[in-house]
């Protein structure tokens, strides 16, 4: 199962540690162009799901508590528990409660889950991925939230590094996937893809060209094998985007 991440907005912290996040609006075509079925995150026993609530997608870290994810009014919603009686709850508890009563709350949230049912439907010109059964994987708190596409946050402690290398080879095949059906759909309807998507694509060619443009001085043995890999993982990466 592919894991995939997406932002969430936190709305309450009590003092108890106690809070409310929502994940999703069911009926809404949200910013990936996926929607949900009544039941997406509701399918398991007794109709919610139980995750960790982790650092930064870090499955390596001690869990800052847990979270209840349901479903309400048309909406998925994840009831927080930090776990007071740790230190990074405490730590975490504090800056929450902050960043909430202080301006514009600036802490960015995003949630992990695996697609277990799904499909694709036509709705008002655009494919619309339908996802039938979320599986939640853990809820986080992040220094910036999922963008375009999927597992657009980094991940770097899930795995080894030659795991990590290969999922981000597979999330590369799946925004390429994507964008070659919509390319595809729009052109038989006569239209062009949408100037923000066009935008995006280009953004992630100019980070592989400048990539492939970086040749660092020669550096330790570790430096290296990461260098290497980047160069192995960028040169996929273009032939799947048909850069290179």
């Amino acid at each position: 199962m592919q894991l995939e991440t997406k932002n969430l907005n936190i709305e309450s912290m009590n003092e108890e540690g106690r809070g409310l996040a929502r994940l999703a609006l069911l009926s809404a075509v949200d910013s990936d162009g996926d929607t949900y079925v009544p039941g997406a995150f509701g399918w398991k026993e007794h109709g919610e799901q139980w995750a960790p609530m982790l650092p930064a997608h870090d499955r390596h870290a001690l869990p800052l508590g847990k979270v209840r994810v349901f479903e309400k009014d048309g909406a998925a919603y994840a009831d927080l528990h930090l776990n007071l009686d740790t230190v990074a709850g405490r730590e975490w508890h504090s800056h929450l409660k902050f960043d909430l009563k202080t301006g514009k709350p600036a802490q960015e949230w995003s949630y992990g889950y695996g697609v277990v049912d799904a499909e694709s439907e036509q709705r008002g010109g655009d494919r619309v991925r339908v996802l039938k059964q979320v599986d939640v994987h853990e809820v986080s708190p992040v220094v910036r939230g999922a963008g375009f596409g999927t597992a657009t946050v980094s991940m770097k402690s899930h795995g080894n590094f030659a795991e990590q290398i290969d999922a981000v080879i597979a999330e590369l095949d799946d925004i390429v996937a994507r964008a070659g059906g919509i390319a595809t759909l729009r052109a038989g309807q006569g239209r062009d893809m949408s100037k923000a998507r066009l935008e995006q694509l280009a953004a992630v060619k100019a980070k592989l060209d400048e990539m492939l443009r970086t040749d660092p001085a020669p550096a330790a043995d570790g430096a290296l094998a990461e260098k290497m890999a980047a160069e192995f993982l960028t040169r996929a990466a273009r032939r799947r985007l048909g850069i290179g």
